[in-house]
């Protein structure tokens, strides 16, 4: 199942005493692009977003990029950073981050989204949410946990 990792008390990185920072997400996603197979992602419009987070559309956010798999079958699916505008909407966008993993896997009587059971067993094993102050990412990648760990080296 997908691992949240979890902000400390003061909304920094678990560890980090370094206040909220002002991170560029769509440069953060450049460095991981060059670093990772991306090559199948693209930047959704607010029309797709809509249509797959429509939840999410409603959460004030200073930043919001969802990258999603233009193809399937693959390796990766989804990657969406969010800052939100406000600290109390955090768990909010990771509740609704969830709910897109538990779409993509299926409930066991029916298939997800995903179809495929290749995706099927990525969305499920290799999908993380994590979250560090107002910021939270999706990352459905058979890399997931190094991607994770570049997004917390944002907030070191």
């Amino acid at each position: 199942r997908c691992r949240w990792t979890e902000s400390a008390p003061d909304g920094s990185a678990g560890g980090s005493t370094s206040a909220a920072k002002s991170v560029d997400l769509a440069g953060f996603y450049t460095t991981i692009a060059g670093k990772y197979d991306m090559s199948r992602l693209e930047p959704v419009d607010a029309t797709v977003q809509e249509t797959f987070y429509p939840e999410l559309m409603q959460v004030d956010t200073d930043q919001r990029l969802v990258y999603m798999c233009a193809m399937s079958p693959a390796p990766i699916g989804d990657l969406v950073l969010v800052e939100v505008a406000d600290a109390k909407d955090v768990d909010t966008v990771k509740n609704l981050l969830q709910a897109r993993i538990g779409y993509m896997v299926g409930d066991g009587t029916r298939p997800g989204g995903a179809w495929y059971p290749a995706p099927t067993e990525m969305w499920r094993n290799e999908s993380r949410i994590v979250s560090n102050g107002n910021f939270v990412m999706l990352v459905a990648h058979t890399g997931a946990d190094a991607v994770v760990e570049q997004f917390n080296a944002l907030f070191a």
